[in-house]
């Protein structure tokens, strides 16, 4: 039986987190279970908090995660029922990530994130509005969908650890992927003006 936990980070902005909360009201259907970790109260930093969610998480009974970070919002209904299947269907995915806006120089040049290394990245459709980006360039904590046992893997507890997570991962099997959900259009806006906390 499919359970969802939804894990909220945050690190005491709460200005942004209550414009994450409330379009993940809005535009999130229902999960099973909703654990917030707040870096502020605990300086755990990145890697650290992301621990101490996923620690609770896999006292549950799910058997994904989404991943929202309190400075993004979802902007649009998040599929997440389809993403489900296709995550059941496929499970040489890692993760669905939503797309983000272009945030970095790099990123803005190239007129979004994907559009960077546009030859990494393979669409991949299965019917009307189902539809992915599927790559191996990243891990990404951005807005995501991932089952549990990426979670217990545990994070590293280092610096730079989102990208030694992606690398290990990835490493491992080359048969892993990534997606982003859709077809290369945003679906989630990072509102964060800069990053806070350390250890990223």
């Amino acid at each position: 039986m499919t359970s969802v936990a939804l894990i909220v980070i945050s690190d005491g902005r709460q200005d942004y987190l209550t414009r994450t909360l409330l379009s993940a009201a809005k535009n999130l259907p229902p999960v099973d279970h909703v654990i917030h970790v707040d870096d502020s109260a605990h300086d755990l930093g990145f890697a650290g908090a992301i621990q101490a969610a996923w620690d609770e998480a896999l006292q549950t009974d799910c058997t994904h995660l989404f991943h929202l970070e309190g400075d993004f919002t979802l902007d649009r209904p998040v599929p997440l029922r389809p993403m489900l299947s296709i995550l059941h269907v496929c499970p040489y995915l890692v993760q669905i990530a939503l797309l983000r806006q272009p945030w970095n120089d790099a990123e803005r040049a190239a007129g979004g994130i994907w559009q960077q290394h546009p030859d990494s990245y393979k669409p991949v459709t299965v019917g009307p509005g189902v539809q992915w980006l599927e790559h191996r360039r990243f891990f990404t904590t951005n807005p995501s969908l991932y089952p549990r046992w990426v979670a217990e893997r545990g994070w590293p507890q280092q610096r730079h650890s989102e990208g030694v997570f992606g690398l290990n991962l990835f490493g491992e099997d080359p048969a892993r992927r990534a997606a982003f959900w859709g077809d290369g259009s945003e679906w989630v806006t990072h509102i964060g003006d800069e990053r806070h906390g350390h250890g990223y």
